[in-house]
């Protein structure tokens, strides 16, 4: 059940706009940082749920990539998502 709720939340995030600039497998943290002060908030969906869940795995997602800018952002949410 965990698999597929965190598959879910997978494809609803990657959905967003924000999060598909992600599905670049060459795009670095620092160039994934960029696209998101460029595109501003992730969009609310109108799920509270979904909305705190988005807000928290984007913020994960940011403090793993200022730690490591030169990292891929696919091992970043790589690394987010299977912990």
């Amino acid at each position: 059940m965990k698999f597929v709720s965190g598959l879910a939340l997978a494809a609803a995030l990657f959905a967003m706009p924000v999060h598909a600039q992600v599905a670049d497998p060459d795009m670095t943290c620092d160039g994934y940082m960029k696209a998101v002060a460029e595109m501003g908030a992730t969009p609310k969906t109108g799920d509270a749920a979904l909305d705190k869940m988005a807000a928290d795995l984007d913020a994960k997602i940011a403090a793993y990539c200022k730690a490591n800018p030169k990292a891929k952002a696919m091992e970043a949410v790589a690394k987010i998502m299977t912990q």
